[in-house]
C-alpha cells in the first residue's frame, strides 16, 4: 500500500479508501468532547484509544521516534528505503504475495520515514481486524528483505530523486536546508542521492530495523470499533516481540546562525520560487501559543493574514504567499513560501521584508490577536472528521509531548496568551534578522549574498 510521508514537512498525505472518510465524527465546540483513553497491554504497551462504534472501522497510527535524520552521512536515504521495504514481504509472504493478502481483506497497511520519527497506520474493518494486526505484526517482527523488493523499490526511490531535481520548490527546499542546519542531520536529503542509495546493501536495511523498531520508542493511537479490553491484547500481539529498546544515535539540539543570508539557484524559467525562514521558539517553550498567533498574523491565517493582503491582494505580486511554523524535535523553524514571476521577485522580496518589519516595529493589533485566537481555537476541532485524522492527530499530540489532556487544555493555552505576551514574543522571536532566502529563478532587482547550481544528483 502506499506510505504516508510525515512531518515538516514531507508535506503530502496518501488518499484514504472513501469507506474511511465517512466517519461520522461530528466536529464538536470544543476538542476536549473527544473521548480519550490509555489503554495499558498486559506486558506495558500503551496506547490511546477513542472508541467510536458508530461504524465497523478502526484506524490504528503508531509511529517510533527517530527518523531520517538517523541515518549516517553516507548512507542518506536509508530510513526511507527501510521503512518502505517493511511491507514488501513479511514471514511466509513475499511481497507479491503480502500485498495480495492486504488487497483481499481491504487493508490499508502503510509505512513511512520523515524528520524525527517513522510512521505507520492500519485501516481496516472490524470483521477484518484479525488479519490487518497479524500482517501489521509480521511486517514488524519478521521483514524479509527480499533482494527483488529492494533493488525494485531502490529503483522507485531513485526515481523520485530524479523527478525532485525538476521541482523548483523542492530546489529551493533543498538549498534553504543546505545553508540552515550545514552539517547537522536535520540537513541530510531524506531520499538520498544516487551514489550512497546504490550503495545501500540487506545489511544495511536489516540494521535500521534491528536499530529502530523497538518498545521504548514507540507510540500508538487507534480509534474506531475496539473495546480497551481487546485493544490491551491486540498491543502485545502485534508489537510485544519487538525488542524492548531502540539504539539510536543522539541528535544535537540545533543551534541556528545568528546572520542573514540569501541564496540564489539560478534556473531557466519565467518563474521564481521563494522560501525564506527564521528560527522559532521549541514546541516546549512557554512563548510557543504566542508564537502561533503571530504566525497567523504575518502569513498563517489566509487572506486574512499581512502577507497575503500586501503581496498578493494589494500588489498582485505572487497566487498566493504563507507562513508556517515547523516544530521538530531539535529544531524549530518559521517556514515561508511564495512564487512570482521573474520582473516581480524583486518587489515581492521587498515587500516581505517591509511587512516583517513593521510587524517588528509596531506590533500586532487587538484585533488581529483576536482574530487569530478565533481561528486557532476553532481549527483542530474540525480536523476531527475521521478515525484516521484523530488517529493521527493523537500520536502527533504523543510525539509531542503534550499530554493525554492536551485537547481539553488548548483553546485555555491559545485564550490565555495576553497582547503583551504577543508583543513580547514579537520582539524576541521575530525580527526581520536572521531570515535565510533561497531563490531559484531568474529573479530581476535581487542580490543575492552568494549562489549556487541546482542539486543535479
Amino acid at each position: 500500500m502506499t506510505p504516508k510521508s510525515h512531518a515538516l514537512t514531507t508535506w503530502t498525505r496518501i488518499v484514504a479508501l472513501a469507506v474511511f472518510a465517512v466517519v461520522a465524527f461530528v466536529a464538536p465546540a470544543r476538542a476536549a468532547s473527544v473521548p480519550i483513553q490509555e489503554v495499558t497491554s498486559p506486558g506495558g504497551i500503551k496506547a490511546w484509544l477513542v472508541r467510536d462504534d458508530k461504524l465497523p472501522l478502526i484506524a490504528l497510527h503508531f509511529a517510533f521516534r527517530g527518523g531520517v535524520e538517523q541515518d549516517a552521512p553516507d548512507k542518506q536515504g536509508l530510513a526511507v528505503l527501510a521503512a518502505a521495504l517493511l511491507t514488501e514481504g513479511a514471514g511466509p509472504y513475499d511481497a507479491a504475495a503480502f500485498q495480495q493478502k492486504l488487497a483481499d481483506q481491504s487493508i490499508q497497511l502503510g509505512l513511512s520515514a520523515g524528520r524525527d520519527a517513522l510512521e505507520g497506520d492500519v485501516k481496516t474493518l472490524r470483521a477484518t481486524r484479525g488479519a490487518a494486526f497479524d500482517l501489521l505484526r509480521l511486517a514488524l517482527t519478521q521483514p524479509r528483505f527480499d533482494a527483488e523488493a529492494i533493488e525494485r523499490l531502490r529503483g522507485q526511490q531513485l526515481t523520485r530523486i530524479k523527478l525532485q531535481q525538476g521541482d523548483p520548490e523542492w530546489q529551493a527546499r533543498r538549498a534553504l536546508f543546505a545553508q540552515v542546519f550545514g552539517d547537522h542531520s536535520y540537513g541530510q536529503r531524506q531520499l538520498g542521492s544516487p551514489a550512497p542509495l546504490g550503495g545501500l546493501t540487506r545489511d544495511d536495511v536489516r540494521g535500521f530495523a534491528a536499530r529502530h523498531l523497538a518498545r521504548d520508542n514507540l507510540v500508538v493511537a487507534v480509534a474506531g470499533d475496539i473495546a480497551p479490553d481487546e485493544l490491551a491484547k491486540a498491543l502485545d500481539y502485534v508489537f510485544g516481540a519487538l525488542p524492548a529498546a531502540a539504539r539510536l544515535a543522539p541528535v544535537p539540539d540545533f543551534v541556528a546562525s545568528a546572520a542573514s543570508a540569501t541564496l540564489l539557484v539560478p534556473r531557466e524559467g519565467t518563474q521564481t520560487q521563494l522560501l525564506f525562514t527564521r528560527p522559532m521558539p521549541r514546541r516546549d517553550d512557554p512563548d510557543w501559543y504566542a508564537a502561533e498567533i503571530v504566525n497567523y498574523i504575518l502569513g498563517g491565517g489566509g487572506f486574512t493574514s499581512r502577507l497575503m493582503r500586501e503581496v498578493r491582494a494589494r500588489e498582485g505580486l505572487t497566487y498566493g504567499i504563507s507562513t508556517g511554523l515547523a516544530p521538530m524535535d531539535h529544531a524549530s523553524l518559521l517556514m515561508g513560501q511564495a512564487a512570482a514571476d521573474n520582473p516581480k521577485a524583486g518587489r515581492a522580496y521587498d515587500l516581505v521584508m517591509q511587512v516583517w518589519r513593521d510587524l517588528y516595529r509596531d506590533g500586532a493589533t487587538a484585533d488581529e490577536i483576536q482574530a487569530a485566537k478565533d481561528y486557532l481555537t476553532g481549527a483542530l476541532p474540525l480536523r476531527l472528521t475521521s478515525t484516521e485524522a484523530i488517529a493521527d492527530i493523537l500520536v502527533a499530540i504523543q510525539l509531542q509531548h503534550l499530554g493525554i489532556d492536551y485537547l481539553d487544555r488548548r483553546s485555555d493555552l491559545i485564550r490565555a496568551v495576553s497582547a503583551e505576551d504577543v508583543q513580547r514574543v514579537i520582539r524576541r522571536w521575530f525580527a526581520p534578522e536572521p531570515l535565510t532566502w533561497a531563490l531559484v529563478g531568474e529573479p530581476e532587482g535581487i542580490t543575492p549574498t552568494f549562489t549556487q547550481e541546482q542539486t543535479k544528483d
